[in-house]
């Protein structure tokens, strides 16, 4: 603008970047993904740390791709039914809202008819009267589908769409962004929402939904994920980019008590507890 230059000082780590894509390659060489993908993010600040997909392309090579399709970033550009990783946030909105707590228990059949519409848990199998814990533990469709179902859809509508804002586009410094595809939820049928709440019928970009878990890691505030912290001008000075106010779109209390459920599921129910770390608590759900 104006005639004016500069360099632009970015947020990403060259080593956990590195680091990222190495653990991409090896997860590509033991599963054979069509396509793959992380993104690591500072969840207080929406500093983007490190992002990737796989197969990507060398820059200085670039001519050489046949597909243009490569070029895109699906981190931001393409949108998914994120599955179980959902049900933490679902489960955030069902205590913040009060419609459940972390006591609350129901009773699990394994499979249930919703609008006439069979919804079942991953194996089938029921679980009878349990708490909320082992919805997040057991990874449990009928869990999540129940604390739709207390919420109601005119709650839960409002928690995915005006606190989570999946239907908006997060304003990441990068081109092309979409939103996320949640046209399921403005219906009024319940169905909808019980399937919404682990992860099927609505669609999101991965750069939404990691928005949408640092909600979780940072007492209840909604980030504007960014790559670029600064402008080093040429006149040597350094300007300092705001990326907005953080919104508090859930309680501080209700994420805490979810993040508790979160590390509960890494100490005991990942592998029996056997990957949990000695010195460090780690809050995280497994997805599909």
């Amino acid at each position: 603008q104006g005639g004016e230059s500069g360099d632009i000082i970015t947020t990403l780590e060259p080593t956990v970047q590195s680091e990222l894509e190495r653990a991409l390659a090896n997860y590509d060489k033991d599963w054979h993904p069509g396509k793959s993908g992380g993104i690591i993010m500072d969840p207080k600040t929406g500093e983007i740390i490190a992002m990737a997909v796989s197969p990507t392309f060398d820059l200085n090579f670039f001519n050489t791709q046949s597909d243009p399709i490569i070029f895109a970033n699906s981190m931001v550009q393409n949108v998914y039914e994120m599955g179980s990783i959902m049900k933490p946030l679902t489960m955030a909105a069902g205590i913040d809202s009060g419609s459940i707590t972390p006591t609350t228990t129901y009773n699990d059949a394994g499979c249930i008819t919703v609008d006439t519409k069979p919804i079942c848990n991953f194996d089938l199998k029921a679980r009878g009267v349990i708490p909320m814990q082992q919805i997040l533990s057991q990874s449990l469709n009928l869990g999540a589908l129940f604390i739709a179902t207390q919420m109601g859809p005119t709650v839960m509508r409002d928690y995915f769409l005006n606190h989570y804002k999946f239907n908006e586009e997060t304003g990441i410094d990068l081109p092309g962004e979409t939103r996320g595809l949640t046209k399921n939820l403005a219906s009024d049928r319940q169905v909808e929402f019980d399937t919404a709440a682990f992860g099927q019928g609505l669609a999101v970009t991965p750069i939404e939904m990691a928005r949408a878990l640092a909600v979780l890691a940072n007492g209840g505030l909604l980030i504007t994920p960014h790559f670029v912290k600064a402008v080093r001008e040429d006149t040597g000075l350094t300007r300092t980019l705001e990326w907005g106010i953080p919104e508090q779109v859930l309680k501080p209390e209700s994420v805490l008590e979810v993040t508790r459920m979160l590390t509960t599921v890494v100490d005991t129910a990942l592998a029996n507890g056997q990957i949990k770390l000695e010195h460090y608590s780690v809050a995280a759900k497994t997805g599909t």
